[in-house]
């Protein structure tokens, strides 16, 4: 729900020292950055350091081959070599820093890719977008996906990048209404893509219906009108979907463009997804149309919004079926993605401590359990997800809704150095376990930018 406000190079370079040896193996040096590294630190505060360079000893799950590494080695921003401990550090030399993190797991750098951090921080109580930003680096999201951002959202977001203010990746997409307020075709005198390292304009955001699915916003003529022109311009089109109308119209609209078997090229998405038919399944599979949901979030949509207040609660029908269909989704070979849409999944906007973590997404997904409803609803007993494919979610799948599947969501040579980790490993561990776990640090662009242990990352 939205408001508007809304592989292998062997080092070369000169090394700079970043820190001492601490507790754990940590050797002095750090690549070339544009400032003096600042101290990390929780918050993950932004910082004009924009690349790094480190190795990473312990368990790393990769999402990639091998699945599981015992070393990670990332130069000037970028995976360079992932492997076996005696492997990454023959390679990395004497001059990289060395990070052992012991019991704790590293993972991809976790991505958001459906969010209101920074546009929407007013009604979650943030005052500011480094704060924000910082909330989610805290949590362990390296990339957060605005899903909102109309020209004066975007001429911020635009500042913050010519500041180097950005210590995470940002993806931003361009609003066309919100309700009834329509803002029009702004987007055609700029072009999608990067403007710097961290933030790129990916694709254009539409509000297709109601967040109860009650109402349908836009005319069938002028969606199919708008999502050809947009294809034809190379936009990425993502569309706020909750009902089954609703999913009709942009899979049509869909359909138009792209003809019934696809390809999809710009990853044109479906976001929320909450009431899908089985002939709605059949085609969104045809199209290759990836799905972003939110498995820590959509039982508190759908009890929130009345949702089931449409149906007969002691014979709801078919129609109950539609609701929530993640393991339909992902059983059916859909790229599914679930994100936090933070703030709307925060019971009354409020964001505390154990709320808006990737982790989250993974065990909701496993046992259907969220804060409103403490106990697994019967109507998700048989789409519950395990944590592989939960983990799937906000690493690979995530980075596939975002067009960015090649650099982000797994590790491996050439890929982002953008790494979360946690104080445990979640494809091993049951629900309550994973929720218990804690970020130990997030890493983006090879740069430490939140961390909460000084013995694996301290202080220059």
């Amino acid at each position: 729900m939205e408001r508007p406000r809304r592989l292998h190079d062997v080092i070369t370079t000169r090394v700079r020292l970043l820190v001492a040896l601490v507790g754990l193996t940590i050797v002095a040096g750090c690549a070339p950055s544009t400032t003096a590294p600042p101290s990390p630190s929780a918050s993950g505060t932004a910082s004009a350091i924009r690349t790094g360079s480190l190795v990473i000893v312990g368990r790393i799950v990769t999402m990639d081959e091998p699945p599981v590494a015992e070393a990670l080695l990332i130069q000037d921003g970028t995976v360079a070599a992932v492997g076996t401990r005696n492997e990454v550090l023959a390679l990395a030399g004497d001059q990289v820093p060395i990070i052992d993190i012991a019991q704790n797991v590293a993972y991809p750098g976790f991505i958001d890719a459906h969010a209101h951090w920074i546009g929407d921080r007013d009604y979650y109580g943030i005052g500011s977008p480094a704060e924000a930003m910082g909330e989610a680096l805290a949590r362990g999201w390296t990339s957060i996906s605005e899903q909102w951002v109309n020209p004066e959202r975007l001429d911020e977001l635009r500042t913050l990048a010519a500041d180097h203010a950005l210590p995470l990746r940002v993806d931003a997409y361009l609003a066309l209404n919100f309700g009834n307020d329509f803002l029009g075709d702004w987007y055609v005198s700029r072009e999608p893509g990067p403007v710097d390292d961290h933030l790129r304009v990916q694709g254009l955001k539409i509000h297709l219906d109601d967040g109860g699915g009650n109402v349908v916003l836009w005319e069938r003529a002028d969606l199919t009108e708008t999502i050809a022109r947009a294809d034809e311009a190379g936009w990425q089109v993502s569309v706020h979907t909750i009902s089954s109308s609703a999913m009709e119209l942009v899979l049509d609209a869909f359909e138009a463009a792209l003809g019934p078997t696809g390809p999809n090229p710009l990853r044109h998405r479906i976001d929320h997804a909450v009431q899908v038919t089985d002939e709605q399944v059949a085609r969104l599979v045809a199209m290759e149309i990836p799905l972003v949901i939110h498995l820590d979030g959509a039982t508190d949509w759908v009890l929130s919004e009345g949702l089931l207040e449409q149906f007969d609660r002691d014979s709801p029908g078919e129609e109950m079926g539609w609701i929530a269909r993640w393991r339909d989704f992902v059983d059916a070979g859909l790229h599914v993605a679930s994100a936090s849409d933070a703030p709307w999944t925060f019971p009354e906007l409020e964001l505390v401590d154990d709320i808006g973590r990737p982790f989250d997404q993974i065990a909701a997904g496993m046992d259907g359990r969220v804060r409103t409803a403490p106990e697994t609803p019967p109507w998700l007993l048989d789409q519950l997800v395990t944590a592989e494919q939960g983990l799937r979610a906000v690493t690979v799948d995530a980075a596939y809704a975002l067009g960015d599947e090649v650099r982000r969501g797994h590790l491996a040579p050439g890929t982002r150095g953008d790494v979360t980790i946690l104080s445990g490993d979640v494809t091993s561990a049951t629900p309550d376990e994973i929720r218990a776990m804690k970020v130990t640090a997030s890493i983006v662009n090879g740069v430490i930018v939140s961390c909460v242990s000084p013995e694996i990352c301290p202080a220059p």
